[in-house]
């Protein structure tokens, strides 16, 4: 594999669906709850959630190059694992690369996050914050994703604080003093939102976990499915989806809920999985079904089908 090849294979392009999703859900929970539809054509919220977007892509980038570094030096990416090709592993990156990577990503989340974080100094610390756990998920004297902790990281950083930081960030005032009055914070939806988007998010981890059961309990790593078993993985794949998309149904309408039996079927095929092989399929399965919640979230808030009945949570 050439060197770019294997950095961009390094990246998983696959997954960046996870930091695009809430950043986009964030613009349609304000534009759907702070009655500013007109927003998606003010500059300023454009060039807000691209930098909230360019931040969450570079953070995403640099937990990947993180996972892959972690799992290679505590011996988790093994030639007995299934899966993609990891490259430190595979000997196609140098660990010292792989740190130069990881810290150019975050020196890039930084720049492009610049625009958010002189908003205010609260934005700031948050997106410091979001750096250090992605870091933390498999590096540093804590690996979150050998405690058992990595599904509660992708739920709340990749859900929670990305859907709800990117609305906040579109609802302060502009620092041009444009003489436009910033909408207001539906904080509700927005959390309600981030956490079904969450949700979904986490099925990616299910998957991936599930199909690497053997050789994290050979390593060590302490995932939620080595603690408890495929069952359970079976189990949190289900509620995941059916709440993640009542989650996103009760702030966006039935739109989203138009997906249920899409989810439906891909947890029944998820239930019969047994070998590692055959959950290589899923992670990709739940990436989609994120992307296109998004897509109808966005939808039902541009066209106006955002129910009434939700405004409560104003």
């Amino acid at each position: 594999m050439t060197n770019f090849r294997a950095w961009i294979h390094a990246c998983r392009p696959k997954t960046l669906v996870a930091a695009v999703a809430p950043i986009v859900l964030g613009g349609a929970v304000v534009s759907a709850y702070a009655g500013a539809l007109g927003l998606w054509a003010e500059p300023f919220f454009l060039v807000i959630l691209l930098s909230c977007l360019g931040f969450a892509l570079c953070v995403q980038v640099a937990c990947n190059f993180a996972n892959d570094l972690g799992d290679s030096l505590r011996g988790a990416d093994t030639i007995a694992r299934i899966g993609p090709r990891r490259a430190v592993s595979a000997g196609d990156i140098t660990p010292a690369s792989m740190r130069r990577g990881i810290w150019i990503a975050c020196a890039f989340a930084l720049i492009l996050g610049a625009p958010v974080a002189l908003l205010s100094p609260w934005l700031l610390l948050a997106g410091l914050l979001a750096i250090a756990c992605a870091l933390a998920y498999t590096l540093g004297p804590f690996p979150l994703a050998y405690r058992g902790l990595g599904d509660v990281f992708v739920v709340g950083c990749f859900g929670v604080q990305a859907t709800v930081l990117s609305a906040w960030a579109v609802c302060m005032p502009s620092p041009g003093d444009c003489g436009c009055n910033p909408p207001p914070m539906p904080w509700a939806p927005a959390l309600l939102a981030g956490l079904g988007l969450g949700l979904l998010a986490d099925n990616i981890l299910v998957a991936n976990n599930a199909r690497d059961y053997e050789t994290d309990l050979a390593v060590g790593k302490r995932t939620t499915v080595v603690r408890f078993g495929r069952g359970f993985a079976r189990n949190l794949h289900g509620c995941n989806s059916l709440l993640g998309l009542a989650c996103l149904g009760h702030v966006f309408g039935w739109a989203p809920m138009a997906l249920m039996p899409l989810a439906i079927w891909q947890h029944l095929a998820f239930r019969k999985a047994a070998q590692p092989a055959d959950f290589l399929p899923f992670l990709g399965r739940a990436a989609g079904l994120m992307l296109l919640a998004t897509i109808l979230c966005v939808t039902a808030t541009c066209l106006g089908w955002v129910p009434a009945g939700s405004l409560w949570m104003r």
